[in-house]
């Protein structure tokens, strides 16, 4: 039976991003970093809701965690890191640099320490001029799909074999069955399909395997099985989701970002949260969450 949910989520943060995402929980630091795509920000808040933040050298698509510690970032130009104890930024990819009208969108990294990541156009036109890429544990990026229009859910799976992804506007999940040394796409599965115009964003993976993903535009995330099945629904009270993690002290904490962008003044009043950072208490904790190797 799918367990629908309407209640349970607290408003956590509101520092108005354009378009939040990303949100990622450091066990070590005790908060939570998301991003503000156009605003050019890095977030950090705690679970009592204080949130600092900090300015990035161009709009950022993701942040993941690093070997090191420190942050990876995918931006404009190139995979940067931020150490956020010496607030030191190095890049290390430049990485559609060449390709001025394109950004690095959504990424994590997998058990082998590989870093999993798109691009898209940012012209608003919607060309499919992204791809997808993966960095390997010993630093060699390399395209591994191209003609992508946004690039999404991009969350490794499994033993290292399976990728799970989204070219957003076609509402289609994926599951990409992977040759593990190489990082080639052998095959891939449509799990997943919204409707009516509806489309995924990102997502995050439970310790059963299963995929949370953020509905555009439905106002809700969906818990779904590897087999395609929607497990459950959460409804929040506002309508563009972009990107969930689970994390927390608990470990069974659903942390929800979402955005003002595209919304008018009459959408905006009725939906005072959004832009912030959402959480709810969840009954299931996160898949483990790994690191980029080498950085």
């Amino acid at each position: 039976m799918l367990d629908r949910s309407e209640e349970g989520f607290r408003l956590l943060s509101n520092p108005l991003a354009i378009t939040g995402k990303s949100p990622l929980w450091d066990e070590a630091r005790g908060c939570v970093w998301w991003i503000d795509i156009q605003a050019q920000r890095l977030l950090a808040t705690d679970e009592t809701g204080e949130t600092r933040v900090l300015p990035v050298p161009s709009q950022p698509g993701f942040v993941v965690l690093a070997d090191s510690g420190r942050l990876v970032l995918g931006l404009e130009n190139g995979l940067w890191t931020y150490a956020p104890e010496s607030g030191e930024w190095e890049r290390h990819s430049d990485t559609e640099s060449d390709r001025p009208t394109v950004r690095l969108n959504d990424g994590k990294p997998d058990r082998f320490g590989c870093l999993w990541f798109g691009s898209m156009d940012m012209t608003h036109q919607g060309l499919a001029i992204g791809r997808l890429y993966r960095r390997d544990a010993l630093g060699e990026i390399r395209a591994v799909r191209e003609n992508i229009t946004i690039p999404n859910a991009i969350v490794p799976c499994g033993h290292g074999n399976n990728l799970l992804f989204t070219d957003s506007p076609t509402g289609q999940l994926e599951m990409i069955e992977l040759d593990s040394e190489s990082g080639s796409i052998l095959r891939s599965d449509v799990i997943y399909q919204t409707g009516g115009g509806i489309t995924l964003d990102s997502g995050c993976l439970d310790v059963e395997g299963n995929v949370w993903v953020a509905v555009v535009g439905a106002g809700k995330v969906l818990q779904i099985a590897p087999s395609g099945r929607v497990l459950s629904e959460h409804l929040l009270p506002v309508s563009r989701i972009t990107a969930v993690a689970i994390g927390g002290r608990d470990g069974q904490t659903l942390f929800v970002t979402c955005q003002r962008r595209f919304l008018d003044a009459e959408q905006l009043s009725r939906e005072p949260g959004a832009g912030g950072l959402f959480s709810k208490p969840i009954p299931i904790p996160s898949s483990p969450v790994y690191r980029v190797a080498g950085l």
